[in-house]
């Protein structure tokens, strides 16, 4: 009985995925997406039926009268699903919140004006809308909200929770840090580096300025930092130069 409950169960998530969000998922980010415009045919499927996990999973809380609505959920579902892919399925799934504010916010932390932050002893995201647009305005320049908070999440998580569950592989985050390491060298060093000076500020902003450039501009990562680019690759087991997204 319990099997034909989960076949049931499974049936009808499939059928509402199809019916329901897979049209309006289809629509938001064709028009500004430009991980899911460039994906295979045949990932996109897969892809979104993740986008649709992390769409139900989030509580989405607005704030100073912003509209939450399923073009925002959507976007900033869409990125998390783009970092998360191919690792495992508990990915992401320590914080439970994300705050959406329509513009940038002061935060009751630093009592500075914030684009966006990680929380994880709430287990929350706050995000600001004006700075996803920012970031969604221009692909190319290493520069997104979006991507940054949630290679701040994901890091952040892969510490708090590796008694528990796995999130990047223990062996392929030791070769990245050697590699971000020497880079950090090469960039004090280097008045002209591929990457902005803000990488600098510690191990968990380096790592989520390297995300951005991972995912927005791969070719000229690569050609900089091959070694870190390689590492990035491994650790996310994709890469955008090679189409390879599984």
């Amino acid at each position: 009985m319990e099997i034909l409950f989960q076949l049931l169960y499974n049936g009808y998530q499939e059928v509402r995925f199809l019916l329901y969000y897979k049209s309006f998922f289809e629509r938001y980010l064709s028009k500004n997406h430009a991980y899911y415009i460039n994906l295979p045919a045949a990932v996109k499927g897969d892809f979104l039926r993740l986008v649709r996990d992390h769409y139900e999973y989030f509580d989405f809380i607005p704030r100073q009268n912003l509209k939450m609505t399923r073009e925002i959920k959507t976007i900033i579902s869409g990125v998390a699903s783009q970092l998360v892919l191919n690792l495992p399925t508990e990915s992401l799934t320590f914080f439970e919140k994300i705050i959406v504010y329509p513009d940038y916010y002061q935060s009751r932390i630093t009592n500075k004006l914030h684009k966006g932050e990680v929380n994880p002893g709430l287990r929350l995201i706050v995000l600001s809308w004006r700075g996803i647009v920012e970031g969604m305005n221009r692909s190319d320049d290493g520069l997104n909200l979006l991507l940054h908070e949630f290679a701040h999440a994901l890091w952040l998580e892969n510490k708090i929770m590796h008694n528990e569950y796995t999130v990047l592989h223990p062996a392929l985050v030791v070769y990245y840090e050697q590699a971000a390491a020497e880079e950090v060298i090469k960039m004090q060093n280097d008045d002209k580096h591929f990457f902005r000076k803000y990488a600098l500020t510690n191990k968990e902003e380096f790592f989520a300025v390297a995300v951005e450039n991972f995912f927005e501009r791969p070719e000229g990562f690569k050609t900089a930092a091959p070694e870190l680019y390689k590492c990035l690759v491994a650790l996310f087991q994709q890469d955008l130069l090679t189409s390879r997204y599984s």
